[in-house]
């Protein structure tokens, strides 16, 4: 396989991936003689609710059983690309993925809103191809991964991408 059409490839792949309940105890002590209101629990901070912009992108790919390319590990910045999140109340998402042309590949620019649902640590967007897995979210970054296993051209495919994010608001 080519240099050219494995990053032809890629950026198809990237591009089609981009189309990622806190429980909260109080503990109370009782006494007889304590005449102290017992408070209010309070909900839990969502996090995930806000806009996200991604800091970068980390790819692992595997075709056949072969690592032809892996950067899960590596410090890597988003090399021209955009990629952000609005995630609101009504568990709609606004999203946008900027991928700029290469030598082999057009530009891939899109935009929309769909919705997403929260189940623990899984994210799922409505019509993407694999929900994410939240490793890290918190007031300021979010860290996305997703695995990925498909059938192209006869050959199996497993893509892994790790997406970090910083909260603009």
């Amino acid at each position: 396989m080519c240099f050219n059409h494995l990053i032809t490839l890629m950026k198809k792949i990237y591009s089609y991936l981009s189309i990622t309940a806190f429980s909260f105890l109080t503990l109370t002590a009782c006494s007889s003689d304590d005449n102290t209101p017992t408070p209010e629990p309070q909900q839990p901070t969502n996090y995930l609710l806000g806009k996200w912009n991604a800091t970068s992108t980390h790819m692992k790919l595997v075709i056949d059983g072969e690592v032809v390319l892996d950067e899960l590990d590596k410090e890597t910045t988003m090399r021209g690309m955009i990629k952000t999140y609005e995630f609101k109340n009504d568990n709609t998402v606004n999203h946008y993925t900027y991928i700029p042309a290469g030598t082999n590949t057009e530009e891939v620019d899109r935009h929309g809103t769909t919705t997403y649902e929260r189940n623990g640590n899984q994210l799922i967007l409505k019509n993407y191809p694999a929900p994410y897995s939240i490793l890290l979210l918190d007031d300021k970054k979010m860290q996305l991964h997703t695995k990925d296993e498909f059938e192209y051209d006869g050959k199996i495919y497993i893509l892994e991408n790790l997406d970090k994010f910083e909260r603009v608001k």
